[in-house]
C-alpha cells in the first residue's frame, strides 16, 4: 500500500548531497486511473519495502565506512553514480560517525508490470545508532527529510537508490488508487525545460527558482564560466501523479562547463580538493561536469518548477 510507515530504521547513510533523470510513462502496464480496477502488482510489497530499505541501510553505511568504490557502484545507480565515485576518489572512507538512520519512512509505490521497479520514500535522516531526534552531524543537530527513490532492475539484482534530496517544505499531494498505491505520470518534459533554462534562460516551459536563476550567472571567483550544456540524466526521470493530474517528478541533468582565466584558489572547493587530491594543477582551464538533482512538479498545462535540487560534482577533465 501506498504512505506505509515503519518505525525506525537504523542506519541509511545521506549519500553526501548527491539523483536520477528522463522519460516515465503513464505505461509500464499499470493503472493510471484512480478508479480503475488495478491489473498489475505493486513494485514492490509491504513487508519486502521495508526489508529492502534496511538492507540498502546496512549496504551503504558498509561503503561509506570503507571507501570501497565497488561496493558504491553495487549501492547506487542512475545520476548518483558519477558523483559518488568522484566522492570515493577524493575524500576515500569516512568514519563511522558518517552512518545515518532512516526514521519513520513513509513509501509511494506505484504499480508496475515488468522491471526495471521502482518506488520513492520519504523519511527523516539521522545519525545511525542514535533514537530519534538524536544529534546528527550534517544538520546542526536536527533530523533532515529526505526524499529518495530507489530502483531495481531485474530479479537478480539489488535495489540501489537512483535519486536522494535532502528536502525542505511540502511536496504536491499525490493521487492514488483504490487501493492506495500510487500512479506512475509521465515527466512532462520538465527536465527539457529544466536544462534548456539552465542552458540559454529559456522560460518557455519553466519558472525559474531563485537557484537555478543564480546558477546562469557567468563567473565563479575569478574565473568566467558560461552556463555550458545540460542534458538530462543520466539514467530515466520518474514521476507520479499529483492529486490535481500533474507530475512529481525525480530526475538529474548533467552540466558540462568551462572554468577559463581565474586562479585555482577560487574555485569550487568540490572541483579545488578533487585537483588537489590528484596533484593536478589547475591551469588556465578545466573541464568539469556537475551532477543536478532536482525534484519538480509538473502541472498538466503551465509551466513546471522545480521543489529541491543539489549540484555536485561528477567528472574533471
Amino acid at each position: 500500500m501506498r504512505r506505509f510507515v515503519a518505525p525506525v530504521l537504523a542506519g541509511v547513510a545521506g549519500l553526501v548531497a548527491l539523483g536520477a533523470a528522463a522519460c516515465s510513462a503513464e505505461s509500464d502496464g499499470a493503472t493510471t486511473s484512480a478508479s480503475a480496477e488495478p491489473t498489475v502488482s505493486p513494485a514492490v510489497g509491504t513487508d519486502e519495502s521495508f526489508k529492502v530499505l534496511k538492507d540498502w541501510v546496512a549496504r551503504h553505511n558498509r561503503a561509506i565506512t570503507t571507501g570501497d568504490e565497488k561496493l558504491w557502484r553495487d549501492t547506487v545507480t542512475g545520476s548518483l553514480e558519477a558523483p559518488v565515485s568522484v566522492r570515493v576518489r577524493t575524500y576515500g572512507k569516512l568514519p563511522g560517525s558518517s552512518k545515518i538512520s532512516l526514521f519513520n519512512p513513509v513509501l509511494y509505490v506505484p504499480r508496475q508490470a515488468s522491471y526495471p521497479k521502482w518506488f520513492a520514500a520519504a523519511a527523516l535522516s539521522g545519525a545511525a545508532g542514535r533514537g530519534h531526534g538524536g544529534e546528527t552531524q550534517r544538520s546542526g543537530g536536527k533530523d533532515q527529510q529526505v526524499l529518495a527513490l530507489f530502483v531495481r532492475t531485474s530479479a537478480k539484482d539489488d535495489w540501489r537508490a537512483a535519486h536522494w534530496l535532502t528536502f525542505k517544505g511540502k511536496p504536491p499531494e499525490l493521487a492514488y488508487d483504490a487501493q492506495g498505491y500510487a500512479i506512475p505520470a509521465p515527466d512532462r518534459g520538465l527536465p527539457a525545460a529544466h536544462g534548456a533554462f539552465l542552458a540559454s534562460g529559456d522560460t518557455s516551459g519553466f519558472s525559474p527558482d531563485a537557484y537555478s536563476a543564480k546558477s546562469r550567472t557567468p563567473t565563479y571567483g575569478n574565473w568566467q564560466t558560461p552556463p555550458g550544456r545540460y542534458t538530462p540524466g543520466p539514467g530515466p526521470s520518474y514521476a507520479l501523479r499529483t492529486k490535481d493530474g500533474g507530475s512529481l517528478v525525480w530526475y538529474g541533468l548533467s552540466q558540462s562547463q568551462t572554468f577559463t582565466g581565474g586562479t585555482e584558489s577560487t574555485l569550487p572547493q568540490e572541483l579545488r580538493n578533487y585537483l588537489t587530491k590528484k596533484k593536478v594543477d589547475a591551469g588556465s582551464t578545466v573541464q568539469a561536469t556537475w551532477q543536478w538533482l532536482a525534484i519538480g512538479y509538473a502541472p498538466v498545462s503551465g509551466k513546471g518548477t522545480v521543489l529541491g535540487e543539489s549540484v555536485s560534482l561528477a567528472a574533471v577533465g
